[in-house]
């Protein structure tokens, strides 16, 4: 047994010497194989605890579940397996976070780590960084709400971020395989949730704070502390050169931590440690001069439309202050001018093609700052009529949708209101309090629920030159209703709609 484990077990109040024999820690009743050790954590939808006698089914060797619960867990197994250690404590949750990077030998030490957070443009860096860091040479892996891609192949977690268990094997495994880093999205929940706990990290950035999550943090200020977590955990990570790029407009919580190296960056504001002189901006991508404290730095060119995406590269640059110099000096080619022109993200301002002249995206954008963003992207890329079809997230924040319905209306020709994900609730009141904000806006407001039928009646509407922006799913490929979750992706409908035009 590692000492770092046995310390571990120590401070927890844990049988050192059955986690010891123990070959593998879960959360996770279809993880466990012969030998895990299971812990039983209450969740939003399942209750471990209630799944005990799938684990032991499953050969777990040892069990850490909450002494509360202790009792029943006796009740419905007994006899209990002979030979499986029961460890009760306060809270396994607590425990999970607390011992997971222990039992996995700490891989994230010798990892190089890099955590996103922001509300916009988390997936888009993380994939920026990961070309920087090809281009460096080394093997990194990425973690984000696309899923999770190593060495070119593409699978999911269950979660966007798993939780500490499952998160600490991922980055064991990566350590033994030989990775160089691992790259992680970390939304403002995962956080909260302290999915992360017990990860040393190199870097981090964090891009603008806009409104989002409000169901879960009671307000911005809640939101921004608990992406602020994320930087303090960089500071108590202690690696050498620890590094932080920060948006100079983040409501930074009270002051950085100590020892920290911090560039900040912006479009608008050209005192920030980093800038750009946008030079180009079309449907193809964008030139733009990139500024370095002041200084020209060289000039960058990406396939990725719009200029939060040149944001986007500010952020991400933000995190090696060392090509910087170097580039602001004339000494390095790594920075070239061509190294973000192959960038692909799924559903970030995705073209589908169209063969009648219409210019037809997909987009992520779900919050108030992100659905304007995209529409003045388009209306400065292309200048014709926009037609937005667009719904909001059932179970999610209800005071933005208004707010999204009026910004849609005031850059819309014409906007058709639809479903989104309506999970428990009923899509007709979603949308009428998305339709309640639209009273002001000067384009014709089209009612439909039928997601696939609102893309259809768009598509009849639209002619050459005219751009159709299909919002707030993305990448996903399903539709979460009350009752029932569908197939649906917007690229694939929208593919199928425009066939049969």
């Amino acid at each position: 047994m590692n000492g770092s484990l046995q310390d571990a077990c120590a401070r927890l109040g844990l049988d050192a010497a059955a986690l010891g024999r123990c070959t593998d820690l879960t959360s996770d009743t279809t993880e466990v194989t012969p030998g895990s050790c299971f812990i039983a954590v209450r969740g939003s939808r399942f209750d471990g605890h209630d799944l005990i006698g799938e684990a032991l089914q499953c050969g777990a060797a040892a069990v850490i579940c909450d002494r509360s619960r202790l009792p029943d867990v006796r009740t419905r197994n007994t006899p209990l397996p002979a030979g499986v250690a029961f460890c009760p404590v306060d809270d396994s949750r607590t425990v999970e976070r607390a011992l997971a990077a222990a039992f996995f030998g700490h891989p994230s030490r010798a990892l190089r780590l890099t955590g996103v957070t922001g509300t916009n443009g988390k997936t888009t860096s993380s994939v920026l960084i990961a070309a920087i860091e090809g281009a460096l040479g080394r093997r990194t892996a990425v973690v984000n709400t696309l899923g999770v891609l190593v060495d070119g192949n593409h699978r999911q977690f269950d979660r966007a971020l798993p939780p500490p268990a499952q998160l600490q094997r991922f980055l064991r495994d990566r350590r033994d395989d030989g990775h160089a880093g691992v790259i992680l999205e970390c939304s403002s929940w995962a956080l909260q949730m302290e999915r992360t706990a017990g990860v040393a990290f190199d870097r981090v950035l964090v891009t603008r704070l806009s409104r989002d999550h409000l169901d879960v943090h009671q307000d911005m200020e809640s939101y921004a502390m608990a992406k602020w977590k994320l930087v303090r955990q960089l500071a108590e990570g202690d690696k050498p050169g620890a590094c932080l790029s920060l948006a100079a407009d983040f409501p930074v919580p009270g002051s950085l931590p100590p020892g920290l190296s911090c560039l900040r960056f912006s479009l608008s504001d050209p005192t920030a440690d980093l800038s750009a002189q946008p030079l180009e901006l079309s449907a193809s991508g964008s030139r733009f001069e990139l500024l370095f404290q002041g200084r020209p730095a060289g000039r960058l060119h990406t396939n990725l439309p719009g200029a939060h995406n040149i944001e986007n590269i500010l952020g991400v640059l933000g995190l090696y202050p060392e090509l910087l110099e170097a580039q602001a000096g004339g000494e390095t080619a790594v920075l070239s001018g061509d190294l973000f022109s192959d960038i692909a993200v799924d559903g970030r301002l995705e073209p589908v093609p169209h063969p009648g002249g219409v210019f037809v995206y997909v987009d992520y954008a779900h919050t108030p700052d992100a659905l304007e963003i995209v529409l003045k992207a388009l209306a400065r890329m292309h200048g014709g009529r926009i037609f937005t079809v667009f719904g909001c997230g059932g179970d999610r924040d209800r005071e933005k949708r208004p707010m999204m319905g009026e910004i849609a209306a005031r850059y819309s020709k014409e906007v058709y209101v639809t479903s989104d994900n309506p999970r428990s609730e009923d899509p007709q009141e979603i949308i009428a309090q998305i339709v309640a904000g639209m009273a002001c806006g000067g384009s014709r407001v089209l009612v439909e629920p039928d997601r696939r039928a609102a893309i259809s009646l768009a598509l009849s509407r639209v002619g050459p030159g005219d751009v159709l922006l299909v919002a707030g799913k993305g990448h996903e490929t399903d539709q979460v209703l009350m009752d029932r979750t569908l197939p649906f992706r917007d690229r694939t409908v929208l593919q199928e709609e425009i066939a049969k035009c």
